[in-house]
């Protein structure tokens, strides 16, 4: 691992005077060179597990995982997220129920969804239509 000065001195050039110098071009180049350095050095120190191999094989592996967007949830997933958030609102008074359905609204469509009692007496969501 190159330190600091080690990197700097890459980009200097001499001057007419003989003095060394850097441009801002070289200095942004050498300022890019010290953060993949450092960045690298600390994904070595931390790598992470994953049973008994590493979860990233290599440096690039690692960025190229930093650059995947997260799956998108699917509509049921959304579906059952929104049901989840608001069912308080919809739940029967009645201590017999064992099934219950409500409706809402979301993305422009109408979705039903409906819930069951468990063993232990609490609300389960089942399914939407």
């Amino acid at each position: 691992m190159k330190t600091k000065e080690q990197i700097l001195n890459d980009y200097y050039s001499h001057g007419a005077d003989g003095q060394p110098e850097i441009t801002a071009d070289g200095l942004l180049k050498a300022m890019e060179e010290y953060r993949l350095q450092t960045e690298e050095a600390a994904f070595n120190a931390g790598r992470e597990m994953h049973d008994t191999a590493f979860k990233y094989q290599s440096f690039t592996d690692y960025r190229a995982g930093l650059n995947t967007k997260p799956n998108e949830p699917t509509e049921a997933e959304r579906i059952k997220l929104v049901a989840e958030s608001i069912v308080e609102q919809f739940l029967p008074d009645d201590p017999t129920t064992q099934h219950f359905a409500f409706e809402f609204k979301t993305d422009g469509k109408q979705y039903t969804a409906h819930y069951i009692r468990n063993a232990q007496g609490y609300w389960e969501y089942e399914s939407f239509v």
